[in-house]
């Protein structure tokens, strides 16, 4: 029996070893194959198995750790050494050719280094149980860089993993997430300092268990959300609740809504290259300024401060009010003349949004069917009319409309009371041409043309804690970003007797397009800009372009990414299928992974529960046991508790030399052995309230011995009390 026994723990062994050096060379792999031809990984796999086996059988030696890792630091420099050799060298290339020196030395590097760190990590973890953290590190790395292409929703990216899932489809998310729980498995289990064939059998079932659990719930939640789109003026919901202001700012400490615009001294861009919406055009455009200007909100009345929403309803009626359920008209769109022609164009939203948005000025608004419910939030239809005249053709426009009241004039040229402004305003309105003096557009060109003159544009400024941050801005260091540039134009266009707003939305160059009839939006692209009316154009974007930045300017969002998404949202597969089934086999697939995730996840509940219910009942059954069997429930009930503490008895170990052994831990677990043994073998009947004392003293000495968070885990492990023997 014995001799079986040791064969069998031999072999699980040599397996658990084989499938840690394969673990080792695998992740080496990957780590190689994104920076070295296919050999060198290859010879990664290789280097990464190797020194797996020779890391456990150097552990077994009497070689001291430190001089293991010394010699890995001298055998990594010799490796450098080499390299530089061969490819420096003329011997070797002379032979085969210098393209074929550096694949050799390539191949070279890719199977030593791999080799001298997985010695190192092998003998370290084989001795000291911490270090097999560090090749769980290794592991996570290599799987972990393989996807870093997939981050901020680049769901076209690796291409040579994604491509193939996108020709059949479907979305490349769910390998990614099928590889990462295989690789967690892997890490997990075959990592872990375990010897023994049941305990390697039993994490590995509950690693298992916790996959198939996340299998499972995938398709009930929906794939994990891509990351917030950084910053969004409020274009988004809750983006920034929860973070702190400056000190010297005297604003609530929330996000900012869609009622307001916020102004901060350090604005973040985090997350800003997250796409956000896709917006496909019905019809080629190009517009006067080469931005194109989706508006999503309007901000025109002036509160003492800076300019939020207005609550009248006789203003600012040109935006989209809602999303829509049906078909409907913008109430005051601008007409379409001369100056405007409609554009339709349709929106994909990949993230929640305050409020729809659209190209410029919207007419019409209507829902649409949502091709990939898993893709895209809602999708919708809009005509626009945009400008079609060039900005020279405003010249002679009249400002504001006839229609309005003077008490919608003096709302749209409302002005803080700071007289600065004015006097600003006048002095750079007297530097327009003196032919185009007596046009009021003229002066109002002249003021986005001083600020892009005169301002620098920056995410980190200190205006934010100042009475009036425009004035800060504006009469002090000139440094800021949209917010700032646009309420600043927008009281000096006011000061000039200009109506004026500020509005929001996502503005995106039109090389941006790439040709395409497609243009991906991120958080990146959330802008605010002043807008002016004029009688006959309606109100047109007046933004301010800084001549001097110091932050770098904005990557344009990869085009690749951008077509798949277009044809996403036009609901066509992004590449040709081949099977004219394949909807029919998603639908089966679908619902057998259902159906065998839900008994799946049904069985595993049960398994918890009856688990759970076993520990419950060996804990408490000595509150209602017999006097007979008191002494036989006390003890399993103790050794439940010193076990979830992880003091157990080893394998061939008597009841008696287990006591013995923990004695100088728990003296009252020896005493309620020796009453256990009395009672069992020698008919002897102990008495229950001497029981119940060192029942008492052993759960006192395990609190003082053990911490609370080991105390805490063992409780809710619900095996726990299947080690108790």
């Amino acid at each position: 029996m014995t001799t079986r026994a040791t064969s069998a723990s031999l072999v699980v062994g040599a397996l658990t070893e084989a499938g840690r050096a394969a673990i080792h060379g695998l992740a080496w792999a990957v780590l190689a194959a994104t920076m070295a031809p296919p050999a060198a990984a290859l010879a990664a796999f290789g280097g990464g198995f190797i020194g797996s086996v020779l890391g456990a059988t150097l552990a077994r030696t009497r070689l001291r750790t430190s001089v293991v890792v010394l010699g890995a630091i001298v055998a990594i420099g010799l490796v450098v050494w080499l390299r530089w050799a061969l490819i420096g060298g003329s011997t070797l290339a002379a032979v085969i050719g210098p393209i074929g020196a550096m694949r050799a030395s390539a191949i070279l590097t890719a199977l030593l280094c791999p080799a001298i760190v997985s010695v190192t990590l092998r003998t370290s973890s084989s001795r000291r149980a911490i270090f097999a953290v560090l090749e769980l590190l290794l592991v996570a790395v290599a799987f972990t860089q393989l996807f870093i292409p997939h981050r901020n929703g680049a769901i076209n990216r690796p291409f040579y993993l994604a491509d193939w899932i996108i020709a059949l489809g479907w979305d490349p998310t769910w390998l990614f997430l099928f590889m990462g729980g295989a690789a967690t498995v892997f890490g997990l289990v075959l990592l872990l300092q375990e010897q023994r064939f049941g305990r390697a059998l039993l994490n590995l079932g509950v690693v298992g268990l916790l996959l198939a659990l996340i299998v499972i719930a995938t398709p009930m939640v929906g794939m994990p959300p891509p990351p917030p789109g950084g910053g969004g003026l409020g274009l988004r919901p809750n983006e920034a609740q929860g973070k702190k202001e400056d000190k010297g700012q005297k604003q609530q400490q929330q996000g900012p809504s869609n009622s307001e615009l916020e102004f901060r001294n350090k604005y973040s861009a985090g997350g800003a290259r997250v796409p956000v919406a896709v917006v496909l055009f019905h019809d080629d455009y190009s517009p006067p300024s080469g931005v194109y200007y989706f508006r999503q909100g309007a901000f025109s009345q002036y509160n003492g401060r800076k300019l939020v929403t207005s609550g009248r309803r006789d203003v600012d009626r040109d935006l989209i009010p809602h999303f829509p359920t049906r078909p409907f008209e913008i109430t005051d769109a601008p007409p379409t003349n001369e100056n405007r022609g409609p554009l339709e164009t349709t929106i994909a939203l990949m993230a929640d949004h305050t409020q729809p948005f659209a190209l410029e000025a919207p007419v019409e608004v209507e829902p649409m069917q949502n091709p990939y419910p898993n893709r895209f939030r809602r999708v919708y239809r809009a005509i626009s009319g945009v400008l079609t005249s060039d900005y020279a053709a405003m010249l002679d426009g009249e400002l504001g409309s006839p229609k309005w009241s003077k008490d919608q004039w003096a709302h749209y040229t409302e002005t803080p009371p700071d007289p600065r402004y004015e006097e600003l305003a006048a002095e750079i309105a007297s530097e327009v041409p003196q032919e185009l003096a007596d046009s009021q557009v003229a002066r109002a060109f002249s003021v986005a043309s001083w600020l892009g003159r005169e301002g620098i544009y920056s995410l980190k400024n200190e205006h934010s804690g100042a009475e009036d941050p425009t004035a800060s801005f504006l009469f002090g260091d000139l440094t800021g970003y949209c917010v700032h540039f646009a309420h600043a134009a927008t009281y000096l266009l006011r000061s000039l007797g200009v109506p004026a707003r500020v509005a929001t939305g996502y503005a995106v160059s039109e090389s941006a397009r790439q040709g395409g009839s497609s243009l991906l939006l991120s958080g990146a692209a959330s802008h605010a800009w002043p807008e002016i009316y004029i009688d006959g154009f309606g109100w047109v974007v007046l933004d301010v372009y800084p001549e001097r930045a110091l932050d770098p300017p904005e990557q344009p969002m990869d085009a690749d990414l951008q077509r798949l998404l277009g044809e996403l949202a036009r609901g066509a597969s992004p590449l040709p299928l081949s099977a004219t089934d394949l909807p029919k086999i998603r639908e089966l697939a679908r619902r057998v992974t259902m159906t065998i995730g839900t008994w799946l996840l049904m069985f595993v509940v049960a398994v918890l529960i009856f688990l759970f219910g076993v520990k419950g009942w060996r804990r408490f059954a000595p509150e209602w046991s017999s006097t007979a069997a008191l002494s036989r429930v006390v003890y399993r009930a103790e050794l439940d508790r010193i076990g979830e503490v992880s003091v157990l008895r080893a394998p061939g170990e008597s009841r008696e030399s287990f006591a013995t052994r923990i004695r100088d831990q728990m003296p009252a677990f020896e005493r309620l052995t020796r009453a256990h043994i009395a009672s069992a073998f020698g008919r002897h009947e102990p008495d229950s309230s001497s029981l119940r004392e060192d029942a008492l003293d052993v759960r006192r000495e395990i609190r003082q011995r053990f911490p609370a968070w080991k105390r805490f885990l063992g409780f809710i492990t619900p095996w726990s009390w299947l080690r108790s023997k």
